[in-house]
């Protein structure tokens, strides 16, 4: 892998065990099901990089296999936090194996060879870890419940422990809520992130997302929680249309939130833990069947077919 001298990469402890215990602030901010409002919102955040949108064109398949990915990004992300003994190592583990593969060249008018990249460069990890940081916050204080000072500093400082477990050093990390702020404010008004044609082409298609299978009545709430909690410099940046029928809209879908969602029952922040004791004997299943499959059609069940693959493995 070849990358610039000043490119400093992210490196894991092997031997760190699961971060976060059953009462974390972070579990049960990321167990609220309305999270899944602030997913498309953070992804878009993530694209807006330059270099995280030039990765995703040259190495993702979203565009081909869109729910796939989700699958395999919220699969993930529930073994980082909600995970045990070293099913978050694992988790960790699967992700590295798959930046493994994420290396490029970013171009730029000036040069003729372009600027080498990498999916395990810090400061690309940490402006991923900012957008999930930030879009938890944003729909957990709008859609759930404004929380105390802290209640916020919990987060934030377990949100650091998450950054520290998957290999981004503590140097590069805002030491507090207000360090990350300016960050964040730096990052938006500095000119870098949204500035390109592949941050505004990637974040145009989360944005427009649409495949038959998935209803518009679906859709419409994500683009809506989307744009409408993103930081209009951002929008801005990417040509993101937010119409005033498009405000309106939003309006009305935070009031509905807000009348709706406090009346829920209580055990929805388990729904993770639900997930992860049926996820087990479901991979297991899985691997049986692709293993009789793959044998049943002839190969040794060691050498499975790619297309017997589990969708939890790899990208």
């Amino acid at each position: 892998m070849k990358v610039s001298t000043n490119t400093v990469l992210a490196v894991r402890d092997v031997d760190a065990d699961a971060p976060f215990h059953p009462g974390s602030a972070i579990r049960r901010v990321v167990g609220e099901p309305v999270m899944a409002l602030a997913f498309q919102r953070a992804l878009i955040m993530c694209v807006a990089h330059p270099t995280v949108a030039a990765a995703v064109k040259e190495h993702s398949r979203f565009r081909q296999q869109p729910l796939r990915r989700l699958w395999v990004t919220v699969d993930t992300a529930l073994r980082l936090v909600f995970g045990s003994g070293r099913v978050p190592t694992e988790a960790a583990e699967q992700i590295y194996r798959t930046h493994d593969r994420i290396n490029g060249s970013l171009p730029h008018a000036d040069t003729t060879s372009g600027e080498p990249y990498t999916a395990h460069d810090v400061t690309l990890l940490a402006w991923v870890w900012a957008a999930l940081v930030d879009s938890c916050t944003v729909a957990y204080t709008r859609w759930v419940r404004r929380w105390s000072s802290r209640e916020a500093d919990a987060f934030y400082d377990d949100m650091c422990t998450f950054a520290r477990f998957f290999g981004i050093p503590e140097h590069i990390i805002p030491s507090d809520r207000h360090h990350f702020a300016a960050y964040l404010d730096e990052m938006l008004g500095g000119g870098e992130v949204g500035a390109t044609e592949a941050s505004r082409d990637v974040a145009g298609e989360v944005v427009s997302f649409s495949r038959w299978y998935v209803p518009p009545v679906v859709l419409e709430p994500l683009r809506l929680a989307a744009l409408g909690t993103l930081d209009p410099r951002l929008r801005h940046a990417l040509g993101l249309r937010f119409s005033e029928r498009d405000e309106q809209a939003f309006e009305w879908l935070e009031r509905l939130l807000a009348g709706f969602y406090e009346h829920l029952p209580g055990w929805r922040v388990n729904t993770p833990y639900l997930y992860l004791a049926l996820r087990e004997p479901a991979v297991g299943l899985w691997a049986a069947w692709a293993g009789r499959a793959t044998s049943v059609g002839g190969r040794h069940p060691s050498r499975p077919r790619s297309r017997a693959r589990s969708p939890a493995q790899g990208r």
